[in-house]
């Protein structure tokens, strides 16, 4: 049935409630996004990727009351959109007082949802409602500037017009306005400003949830690297309270939305945990270590009790000339355990002429071959199957023709050495001038960025750039080569819808590397802890110029 809820703005929100057998009182858990409640009839699909609310019945049929909300400015709530704002979470924050005052209500509310619904669990927190006992964000960020929208200081191209519009012509398909609420202004908001201004940091709950008390199971799909797996490891490092992180890996973000779909997969990751908190059932569910994370390519799962791992420490790959022959690229460079005693340099120019899809390059008969315009570095094949998990991040010397230069990052495995089927591990992006650091929020191998006031680059002038890397947990077997990428440019081929805008750039830059310029890509590694392999000590203050 729908029932109305006054927020405090004197907008009155709509919202769907169900509610089990019996007499109650009752646990509730409430999902809240601007995909509208009406669209909960259709079935769980890719070509649906909203419909990312999990099984409503499940959770009724096992005694949960479920409240499913129109955000401010969506489907049938009134007032203006507002997207992920402050705002937005103070109007959630009535919603769940409103639950815990009726009489069917145990007084006990838990947030449920992926992706826009997960955010919404984040923003909700943040403003503390007395009656909000648990939240449990499944695939969803924390800060639109850094998960979502700028990655590094690159502004979006792909990901935001393109969610926009559906979201858009989702509400015109369903009779409303297509641009009533203001739904359309995010997109001139969102564009017309690349640092991150006072209006982003609005939209970001990661500023306040240090406040954040309440038992938190943030769970994150380590295949989602350019959307919101930041957001969950950022998320459960911020809350203070009982907390635990689960990183999962999904072969894909379809696959990711139709685990969140199963009944099955509720039963096994997430019922308990309401259960506990809830219900006040005593199951275990706060046993255990804090962190349990997946190995990306190798089926496994590790344990820790926090993140990055305890026992983990930096494994440093130093760029190289090379030839290093691991694949066809504009450099062929390498990665090894020192430092090369020379100095030397790679210079290219852009945008390069062989690119045909972004920066990527078609081949004969019309294969496309994601390096050939780009530079790499690879290692020497492993000679023993290792592990990584924790932070990471590309700790370049560049110089540019230009005021300044982008970079884009991505790390691959190589399986057996072969460049056929790469599997990117760890992509990280940074625009140069917005390369000064927070040192307070930074971490030995995760340089934090405050993307306030850049700074431009003097031509030809050669700085140290530090690039953090979306958080990473793979493994290596014997045999296989790990392969550094660099550009300034996305692939869409590739990258589908996480690309970034190319702009107006045509120049040339070099990547400085050996000497007393040692470029180097950095690993938290778990395999062996205290190794002393090639593990160097990261200051988080790089120099100035």
């Amino acid at each position: 049935m729908e029932v109305e809820i006054e927020a405090r703005s004197g907008v009155v929100l709509r919202a769907d409630l169900t509610l089990p057998e019996g007499t109650g009182p009752f646990p509730t858990l409430f999902a809240a996004s601007p995909y509208q409640k009406s669209l909960g009839r259709l079935p769980v699909h890719p070509v649906f990727p909203f419909r990312e609310t999990g099984p409503i019945e499940f959770y009724v049929e096992h005694g949960y009351a479920h409240l499913w909300v129109d955000v401010p400015g969506s489907g049938r709530s009134e007032g203006t959109w507002d997207p992920v704002s402050r705002n937005e979470g103070e109007a959630l924050h009535d919603v769940v007082e409103w639950i815990a005052a009726q009489h069917w209500s145990n007084g006990k509310v838990g947030g449920i949802g992926q992706s826009y619904f997960a955010w919404s669990q984040w923003n909700v927190a943040r403003t503390l409602p007395p009656h909000l006992t648990t939240i449990v964000p499944f695939d969803g960020g924390v800060d639109m500037y850094r998960d979502w929208q700028c990655h590094g200081g690159l502004p979006d191209l792909g990901f935001l017009s393109s969610w926009l519009t559906t979201v858009l012509l989702q509400h015109q398909s369903e009779g409303h306005e297509i641009d009533g609420g203001g739904r359309a202004a995010l997109l001139t908001e969102a564009y017309g400003r690349l640092e991150d201004d006072d209006w982003y940091r609005s939209r970001a709950p990661y500023w306040e949830l240090d406040a954040v008390t309440i038992p938190v199971l943030s769970i994150g799909m380590l295949c989602k690297g350019p959307l919101h797996l930041r957001g969950n490891v950022e998320g459960f490092l911020r809350c203070s309270g009982p907390k635990r992180l689960v990183l999962m890996d999904a072969r894909s973000p379809n696959e990711a939305q139709r685990w969140f779909a199963d009944p099955e997969f509720h039963r096994r990751e997430l019922l308990g945990w309401y259960d506990h908190h809830l219900k006040g059932v005593e199951n275990g569910a706060m046993d255990g270590p804090a962190v349990r994370h997946a190995l990306v390519g190798s089926g496994e799962t590790r344990t820790a009790s926090n993140w990055p791992p305890p026992e983990a420490f930096a494994s440093t790959f130093y760029l190289g000339s090379g030839p290093s022959n691991a694949v066809d690229s504009l450099n062929s460079g390498s990665l090894g355990d020192e430092p090369p005693p020379g100095a030397d340099a790679v210079s290219w120019s852009y945008p390069h002429p062989r690119w045909d899809a972004g920066s990527t390059v078609i081949g004969e008969g019309g294969r496309p071959d994601r390096f050939a315009g780009v530079c790499t570095f690879a290692s020497d094949a492993f000679e023993t199957a290792r592990e990584f998990a924790g932070d990471g991040m590309l700790v370049l010397f560049a110089s540019s023709d230009q005021e300044d230069l982008d970079l884009v990052v991505k790390v691959h495995v190589l399986p057996g050495g072969s460049p056929a089927q790469p599997r990117t591990v760890g992509q990280g992006w940074l625009r140069a001038s917005h390369r000064g650091l927070d040192t307070r929020r930074s971490r030995p191998s995760h340089p934090f960025h405050p993307h306030r006031e850049p700074e431009p680059l003097e031509r030809g002038e050669i700085y140290e750039l530090r690039v953090p890397l979306v958080p990473l947990s793979f493994s290596v077997a014997a045999g296989d080569r790990l392969l550094l990428e660099l550009s300034n440019a996305d692939s869409p081929l590739f990258d589908g819808r996480f690309v970034h805008w190319y702009g107006l750039k045509v120049g040339t830059d070099t990547y400085h590397i050996g000497g007393n310029r040692p470029s180097r890509l950095v690993l938290d590694e778990i395999t062996t802890p205290g190794a002393s392999r090639n593990s160097v000590a990261e200051d988080v203050e790089p120099p100035s110029g």
